[in-house]
């Protein structure tokens, strides 16, 4: 699959054509495959929320 053309200038029709290509990837994927990569990246993104909040904790109680 072909990654869309983004112009420098950030569009709004850069940003159809990236939930275009999106849209198109995830229905060439099963479901299983689909929830798992969407269950990776909210994993991913809980490690990060979470790595944030003691940082800010350890910087609050310096």
């Amino acid at each position: 699959m072909n990654k869309p053309k983004i112009s420098p200038d950030f569009t709004i029709e850069d940003i159809h054509r990236i939930r275009e290509a999106n849209e198109e990837r995830r229905q060439a994927m099963t479901k299983e495959a689909y929830r798992a990569e969407v269950r990776a990246d909210a994993l991913f993104i809980q490690e990060k929320i979470l790595k944030i909040k003691e940082k800010r904790l350890s910087q609050n109680k310096s």
